[in-house]
């Protein structure tokens, strides 16, 4: 199941607010790097790193993540094609963006100004969840890769221009901390209260590709091995049934460690194959029930959960026969045709 963070404004009255994008971006992320165990500000992540006044670049918010015992993964000079490779991998990117090309739906004025946004591995066809912290109250907003793409790639050669100023490209590794000293500058003189009046130049061509970004330092869990199968069995067709009885709780891994809620009523539920669960006496069953509650939108809609072996009498069904006589009519001439085609005996009956 994807966890879905809470998005963080920087509008939040402290004294370096508007130039807090960067952290309140990395405090969403935060949030969905540990799940909701770590949470976190704009002014908070502000004040665990070393600089208090105007923009910020990816070692300050790395520095703000490591004071909670966190590693922000820093990927400045990637690509976009790094940036969709991430969130298909179940990362959340901390995006930069000239917002005007990004064309965000709080953008401010001309958005001439950069910036930087929360992008979370939720896709709706070509658009990517998002949380822009300029925006106030804070919310997530789908945001078409397009202008995600055009915002970073105008972003990245601005700030390759402003760091080479026309000079031979040095090694990769000294260019890439010229870029973030760029952007650092760049965000501390271009913000949403105080936009460019004129575009700063962008050597999109120059910079090949090369974009500004950070992300969650691993895939946040998802649906790994015995976690809830999401929609797995919407279909599932099977004669293995149990027997619960109210009160029973449900799990959402087969060890029964992660308790999803309990059968508010006496229940016959399908059940899918052998017992599993390794630290579990006996084991646990797979069992297929229909429930909203662990998810963040509240659908109900089929699911995988486990309960204990000892809590669930099993028993079989035989498979569903032809439902009516149509369907039994044909269901006999095509043995029959079967039978006189390959010159089988066709049997009587009664």
């Amino acid at each position: 199941m994807t966890y879905r963070a809470t998005p963080i404004s920087q509008r939040d009255g402290s004294a370096l607010a508007n130039s807090n994008c960067r952290l309140a971006s990395a405090a969403t992320g935060i949030d969905y790097h540990t799940r909701g165990e770590i949470t976190s500000s704009g002014a908070e992540m502000r004040a665990r790193q070393d600089d208090q006044s105007g923009g910020t670049d990816s070692s300050d918010a790395a520095q703000a993540w490591a004071s909670y015992g966190e590693t922000l993964r820093i990927m400045d000079g990637a690509t976009f094609a790094d940036v969709l490779d991430d969130l298909e991998d179940g990362r959340l990117v901390h995006l930069d963006v000239w917002q005007a090309a990004a064309a965000g739906p709080c953008m401010s004025g001309t958005g001439n100004f950069g910036h930087t946004i929360a992008v979370a591995p939720e896709r709706s066809g070509t658009r990517w969840l998002t949380a822009d912290p300029w925006c106030s109250p804070a919310r997530w907003e789908w945001w078409e890769e397009a202008l995600l793409r055009s915002g970073a790639e105008t972003w990245g050669g601005q700030v390759f221009h402003a760091a080479t100023a026309g000079k031979p490209i040095p090694a990769e590794r000294v260019l890439i901390a010229l870029m973030r000293l760029a952007a650092r500058r760049l965000m501390d003189v271009y913000r949403p209260d105080a936009p460019a009046l004129v575009m700063p130049t962008a050597d999109t061509a120059g910079a090949g590709g090369r974009i500004m970004f950070t992300t969650t330092s691993a895939p946040a869990p998802e649906l790994e091995e015995g976690d809830m199968a999401i929609n797995a069995a919407a279909g599932l067709v099977t004669s293995l049934r149990a027997r619960i009885a109210a009160g029973v709780n449900w799990f959402e891994d087969p060890n029964l460690t992660r308790r999803g809620g309990s059968f508010s009523s006496n229940a016959d539920v399908v059940y899918v194959g052998a017992p599993v669960g390794e630290s579990v006496d006996g084991g646990s069953y797979a069992v297929l029930l229909n429930t909203g509650s662990i998810y963040s939108d509240g659908i109900v809609r089929p699911t995988v959960a486990y309960v204990a072996i000892v809590d669930a009498d099993t028993y079989s069904v035989p498979p569903p026969g032809p439902s009516d006589e149509d369907e039994i009519r044909a269901m006999v001439n095509a043995e029959w045709e079967h039978a006189l085609r390959n010159g089988l005996p066709w049997p009587h009956v009664e």
